[in-house]
């Protein structure tokens, strides 16, 4: 049986970050997989120091990043899911992804085989490329195939109206050919 992780980079409970999460995981566990969502503000992960000891060692801060990253090691599928705020991802998010610098040192690494992003904004037109652009990178330097991004707009005047459907449809296409599996 596949597993997916799911990164939830928000910290508001009843946002529609937390709804997308939450409806990617009911959906993939509907199609037979093993989900495990990791709410990033429930956890206390500090800011990469950049102490170069990850190169051989692995990352010398205790904290619950490790957490993160046994879920991240045993994940065939990562769904990293952010707010988009000023035109990049949750703070909360990016510190979690600054702290795979041991991924930069050891691509060896055990890792997913493919992410996906689930990204929303306030706005009608927020600005998204910013932090796809991020996703991918970070997707790319892990070791994962960067299978796309879902883009919900107008959440400030709709909440999180039509998001299952929304989600469910993105997930389904990203499996596609793949009977649901990775």
């Amino acid at each position: 049986m596949p597993k997916a992780t799911v990164l939830c980079g928000s910290a508001k409970p009843d946002g529609v970050t937390r709804a997308m999460c939450g409806s990617a995981a009911e959906h993939l566990r509907g199609l037979g997989w093993r989900v495990e969502t990791i709410m990033l503000s429930d956890l206390d992960i500090r800011h990469c120091t950049d102490c170069g000891t990850c190169r051989h060692t692995g990352c010398v801060i205790g904290d619950d990043m490790d957490i993160v990253y046994k879920a991240f090691q045993s994940s065939d599928m990562l769904v990293m899911a952010s707010p988009i705020h000023f035109s990049g991802p949750s703070s909360i998010m990016k510190t979690a992804m600054d702290r795979f610098q041991p991924w930069w040192f050891n691509p060896s690494l055990p890792h997913p085989s493919v992410s996906v992003g689930l990204l929303c904004g306030g706005s009608d037109e927020p600005l998204y490329r910013n932090t796809v652009s991020i996703f991918r990178a970070f997707s790319f330097t892990t070791g994962m195939e960067w299978r796309g991004h879902l883009e919900i707009s107008g959440t400030d005047r709709n909440g999180s109206e039509g998001v299952p459907e929304k989600v469910s449809s993105f997930l389904d296409s990203v499996l596609q050919g793949s009977n649901g599996e990775i």
